[in-house]
């Protein structure tokens, strides 16, 4: 944390105000001879431009750790319910199942959760999913109630199945587009502090106070979009809550 503060918002807000106070010594920032008319359309440009990008980086990297969530949200709610539809299925079969499901989400939770932030999956989470599914395919289906129970299972195992799929394959490709706006908001926030100071602007201590607060404020925005960029981990990361509490449902005592 404190590494990424001096990265993102210290260092930074250093280099602008001494740059700022060295390109202000210049002979044309001090006599502040310049085309203002052109120099408000060529900012407002860019301010423009800026904020576009930004605005898309936020909503597409948002909308990752969004999807994230609702695919592990959708894999816990299905792997409950097939916990309770186990109770029309006579045992061992049944018990043999649900130790299935408990081993899934805790695979899920304690370690493919883990090691999905570095970029890499679990294979052993796959084999549990294969494993349920042999297991549940292999009820008898000689009584109704059992059978039904099988075919509901069945369907939400396949949920299960997709949903992960799905969440492993966001989670460890790169997405293009999203880095792509993520260089192009880093290179318009440096456009954003270069500009003044190509232009000239004087060491009036307004506009040092004017080029540290613009240098604060897009360092934060950085570092807002560089922890959007981790939807797995820091200030907005997704979490295993949903299979944590899949567990707690799961392991509970009875009649509690």
């Amino acid at each position: 944390m404190a590494f990424d503060i001096a990265v993102f918002l210290v260092l930074p807000l250093a280099i602008v105000i001494v740059v700022t106070i060295l390109a202000g010594r210049r002979a044309r920032a001090r006599s502040e001879d310049y085309d203002s008319d052109s120099v408000s359309f060529v900012g407002g440009v860019l301010n423009a431009l800026f904020t576009v990008v930004l605005a898309f980086f936020v909503v597409f990297a948002w909308q990752t750790g969004a999807d994230l969530d609702g695919h592990a949200t959708t894999e816990a709610d299905a792997v409950i319910d097939t916990y309770w539809q186990l109770a029309a299925v006579p045992q061992p079969d049944a018990d043999r199942i649900r130790a299935l499901l408990t081993r899934y989400a805790t695979q899920v939770a304690d370690r493919e959760w883990p090691a999905l932030t570095e970029g890499r999956d679990a294979p052993e989470v796959t084999e549990t999913i294969t494993e349920l599914r042999s297991a549940v395919t292999a009820l008898p289906v000689d009584a109704e109630i059992v059978a039904e129970a099988r075919k509901q299972a069945l369907q939400n195992i396949r949920t299960i199945d997709e949903n992960h799929r799905a969440r492993v394959e966001m989670a460890t490709s790169d997405d293009a587009f999203t880095i792509a706006l993520l260089i192009g908001t880093v290179v318009g926030a440096v456009l954003m502090l270069v500009f003044p100071l190509v232009f000239g602007m004087s060491t009036r201590p307004a506009n040092i106070a004017v080029m540290a607060l613009l240098a604060l404020t897009l360092s934060a925005t950085l570092y807002v979009c560089w922890q959007l960029m981790n939807p797995l981990e820091g200030f907005f990361g997704t979490t295993p809550d949903a299979f944590r509490s899949a567990l707690d449902e799961m392991t509970a005592p009875p009649n509690t």
